[in-house]
């Protein structure tokens, strides 16, 4: 094997492999293939002889730089580069209403680098890093979209605004409606019950029922007594 740092215009044949194989790799793993691995696939490939140090000199090899570069492919996949940086600082622009295409090509990033790089652990978690903060420094965004939607006259936004302002508690509309239930409930079991212990252990059990579902109303003991209406009561 010739000397892979030599000048030379093209990439040898087993080279271009490397290439092949390292851009296959990390489309599936996220992460490059080692030395060990690349001589190992090379031998698979019929193409023996290739030496670690070889292999490693790619690192260095212009042409092989050039060719993973191309592919979104960077050897130092723990670094990210300023290239990486400055296509996160205008993805996460939001106020740029550019397409995500358009944004990329006006600072010479390919789709396929990009979407390269977002398999990249190193970038894709710098990516999430920086959308986090984003998310935890727009809480302004979201109320200046509420008010908007509250001047606009949008029910979705006025109910929302009540809510969170304590003017609106739809949980109350339920507490309501359990309490009609259980005072229709008493009404149907006075019908047919008479003794009063059995009538003061079921007073025990709704009341415990009614508060747990957040009525708030518990039903007093003396409260059921046969043959009397108890709707007034609740």
């Amino acid at each position: 094997m010739s000397d892979s740092t030599e000048m030379v215009q093209y990439l040898e044949p087993w080279q271009l492999e490397v290439v092949l194989y390292v851009e296959r790799v990390h489309s599936t793993t996220g992460a490059l293939p080692d030395t060990n691995a690349i001589i190992e696939y090379l031998n698979f490939k019929g193409i023996p002889g290739v030496e670690p140090s070889e292999v490693e000199s790619l690192k260095t090899n212009p042409l092989f730089i050039a060719s993973m570069n191309s592919r979104g492919l960077n050897l130092e996949d723990h670094i990210i580069t300023p290239k990486q940086m400055a296509a996160a600082a205008i993805m996460l622009n939001l106020t740029d209403r550019r397409s995500d295409e358009k944004k990329l090509r006006d600072i010479g990033v390919t789709t396929e680098e990009y979407s390269n790089w977002m398999l990249n652990t190193t970038f894709a978690k710098y990516m999430a890093d920086r959308s986090e903060n984003l998310v935890a420094n727009s809480v302004h965004e979201a109320h200046m979209g509420l008010m908007r939607g509250v001047r606009q006259g949008n029910t979705a936004s006025i109910k929302l605004y009540y809510e969170m302002t304590g003017r609106y508690n739809p949980n109350e509309e339920n507490n309501v409606n359990i309490r009609m239930l259980i005072g229709r409930v008493l009404e149907a079991i006075q019908l047919h019950v008479r003794d009063p212990d059995t009538l003061n252990r079921l007073a025990v059990s709704l009341s415990q029922i009614a508060m747990e579902a957040g009525s708030g109303s518990p039903v007093a003991k003396n409260s059921l007594v046969a043959g009397e209406s108890t709707r007034k009561e609740l």
